[in-house]
């Protein structure tokens, strides 16, 4: 395990003199305090958070501080640890803060005065609400703060702890810096006139208000988010606080690129992973980026930040920045500073963080920047981008105006860009040193084509987490054999986008990634909390049919592995590698959706048409036994049907005049042979 610089609060606090206890002192009443346990080696560590459920301040190879009350105390040494407590009630700490640190109900103040002195270049949001119904506020800064505009977009978040009171004034600070300096500094200008920063000070108020780690529901909410999430910090279940689910809305209405959430137990830039030791694809960039943030980070050994990997500090399960990346592509990273005890100190601190985030705002901008188009309208377009070489995350395209920012160092990259409903395109492009490649695609509509399910919504895996090989975006989007193994335990929720809707016959397909078919259960809902209904135990590539479980349409689907399977093997459990399912029905048929019109053997005319299709069989050499002849609209409704009984001439004619302009589908289901498709144009 590499040593780092690390400058405790604890220690800080030691150095004033603040409250020691030896075991014996331990009051009696309920409270949790702060304490160290001497370990053997860093990996007793990992042994430790698994046995006893420890929320951890600090892990190094010796030792590690960590909240505890008085039962959890007691066990530790029943187990023959040494522990010492440093600190009896944790939440008295932010009594020897500097006066100037602000409270929960200043910070509000200070927002709405700030967005009513810059009104051009702020807008106040109310996220959500807390546990206890207090107000999230988020502050959007750029230069036409009610237009959505193609550009990169950062999010900063303070207080997920509330007893961490230096992330509420790092965030506050920089808010401030940006607007009081929009005028006068030109790199400010710039940032603010070409990206959107949302800012959100205080995410836990009722932590802050309380001076506790905890949300008024009690739930550590850096340990509720929905990727990896393992019910760690008291929380009941994935994106389960108000929140957790109000940054979660916020990433789906937000196409975040960059994002820092601030702490304060230790001095690191600590990136992703928190939940497993084997890096992502990006791995090497984040690296790059984290020790550029804290080398803009010094001054003195108070502000002087290092980088570190979350799990190579200590594990988390359902962490902010794991969401982040995990879910939405978006690099989060946790930045964790001392505590400060002085006025002095905060200024420094703010300082510090203030030139390292105007550094990495402006490197937001570098990479790829798209906008994803139909191509007859130019409407924008929902879309996923998968990196395909070299590997990298996958990211997504802004509903509203459709522009992706996926932040690259200079290189060569090959990405496919899928949309429902649209073909999907490759692309190749070269990304320049310390600069943005921009460009625009056009995809092509597909009405025929399946729909694949492309977001994930949560997941959870097993622990250990460090056998595990596969990752969840190779589970998203278009089938393709590269797969996500669920593990003996594991589940994921996937929402699909349009619902997947209920056509005679088969509606979806969840597809197995390997050659081995294994158990798992399908459930569908359509709120992702619940309820489920439930196919039952399948395996392999199945088809389901949502008539078979009652529902008309469905926007979520909970897939479990109840196969078991092995925690050492990192192939464990159900492999899936895609969920497609149909936009009409003829999105099954699995023909090219051009070999009607090439084909010899039927004919459909004309086309456009205006009162009437002529439908003429080719050569009569061909075996038919009574095709039906169906003609759906665009959304899948039946609006005529025939039957093509036996006719000498191989000819039928058919009445549409009853049938509005529009655009349709014509199936030919031949019993004796394969199918036929086409589309048609009614114009009159």
């Amino acid at each position: 395990m590499k040593k780092y610089l690390y400058f405790s609060a604890i220690i800080i606090i030691l150095t004033i003199q603040w409250l020691t206890a030896d075991i014996a002192q331990i009051p009696k009443e309920k409270k949790e305090s702060i304490i160290r346990i001497q370990v053997s080696n860093h990996d007793e560590v990992y042994y430790l958070q698994d046995k006893f459920s420890l929320a951890i301040i600090d892990a190094q190879d010796k030792y590690l501080d960590a909240y505890a009350d008085r039962s959890l105390i007691q066990a530790l040494i029943n187990a023959g640890y040494k522990v010492t407590v440093l600190v009896d009630d944790y939440t008295r700490v932010n009594e020897l803060l500097p006066q100037a640190i602000h409270t929960y109900t200043q910070v509000c103040s200070t927002m709405y005065a700030l967005n009513q002195t810059y009104p051009n270049i702020t807008k106040l949001e109310t996220l959500g609400f807390s546990y206890s119904n207090r107000l999230i506020l988020a502050m959007k800064v750029t230069d036409n703060p009610l237009i959505e505009e193609a550009e990169p977009e950062i999010r900063l978040v303070g207080a997920h702890h509330g007893n961490e009171k230096i992330s509420t004034e790092i965030t506050l600070s920089f808010l401030k810096y940006l607007l009081e300096n929009y005028a006068t500094n030109q790199q400010v200008n710039y940032l603010v006139n070409n990206r959107e920063i949302w800012i959100v000070p205080i995410l836990n108020a009722d932590g802050h208000v309380n001076n506790s780690r905890y949300n008024g529901a009690g739930v550590d909410i850096n340990r509720d988010y929905g990727y990896m999430w393992q019910g760690e910090g008291n929380s009941p279940s994935p994106w389960s606080q108000p929140e957790t689910r109000a940054i979660l809305k916020h990433s789906q209405n937000n196409n975040i690129s960059l994002e820092y959430e601030y702490h304060s137990t230790a001095s690191y830039v600590n990136y992703v992973w928190d939940h497993m030791p084997i890096d992502p694809p990006d791995s090497a960039y984040i690296i790059q980026i984290s020790q550029e943030y804290a080398d803009s980070t010094y001054g003195s050994s108070l502000t002087q930040l290092v980088k570190t990997n979350g799990y190579d500090w200590y594990y988390v399960r359902g962490s902010a920045q794991d969401a982040a990346f995990g879910i939405f592509g978006n690099i989060g990273t946790t930045i964790e500073t001392q505590y400060p005890t002085t006025q002095a100190k905060v200024d420094s601190i703010c300082l510090a963080n203030r030139r390292a985030l105007m550094a990495m705002i402006t490197r937001a901008g570098w990479g790829i920047s798209g906008i994803v188009r139909d191509s007859i309208t130019q409407a924008p377009l929902f879309a996923m981008v998968k990196f395909i070489s070299p590997k990298r995350w996958t990211v997504y395209t802004d509903k509203l105006i459709g522009d992706f920012h996926k932040m690259l160092p200079a290189g060569n990259y090959t990405f496919r860009v899928e949309a429902n409903g649209y073909q999907p395109k490759t692309l190749n492009v070269t990304v320049p040193a310390n600069d943005v490649v921009e460009v625009t695609i056009d995809l092509v509509p597909d009405s025929l084509s399946l729909n694949h399910v492309q977001k994930l919504i949560w997941v959870r895996r097993d622990r250990p987490d460090m056998v595990f090989r596969t990752i969840t975006i190779d589970g998203l989007g278009i089938p393709d054999s590269n797969y996500y193994s669920l593990g003996p335990t594991g589940q994921i929720v996937l929402e699909a986008d349009p619902p997947i809707r209920n056509f005679p016959g088969n509606d979806f397909i969840v597809y197995e990634g390997d050659a081995t078919p294994e158990y798992y259960t399908v459930a569908v809902s359509n709120d992702w909390r619940g309820t489920f209904y439930s196919y039952g135990s399948v395996s392999g590539t199945q088809a389901f049919d949502l008539a078979a479980v009652g529902m008309d349409s469905v926007r979520y689907l909970k897939i479990v592995n109840t196969g078991g399977g092995s925690s050492s093997d990192p192939y464990a459990g159900f492999d899936l590698d895609g969920i497609s399912y149909r936009q009409n029905p003829l999105s099954f048929i699995k023909e090219n959706t051009n070999q009607l019109l090439a084909n010899t053997i039927f004919q459909i005319y004309p086309n456009p048409a205006k009162t009437h299709l002529n439908i003429k069989l080719a050569s009569n050499s061909q075996r038919l036994i009574s095709p039906i002849f169906t003609i759906y609209d665009i959304v899948g409704n039946v609006v005529k049907k025939l039957t093509l009984n036996n006719n000498p001439n191989c000819y039928w004619k058919l009445d549409i005049s009853n049938l509005p302009t529009g655009i349709y589908f014509c199936l030919i289901d031949n019993t004796t042979s394969q199918n036929y498709k086409q589309k048609i144009i009614i114009n009159r």
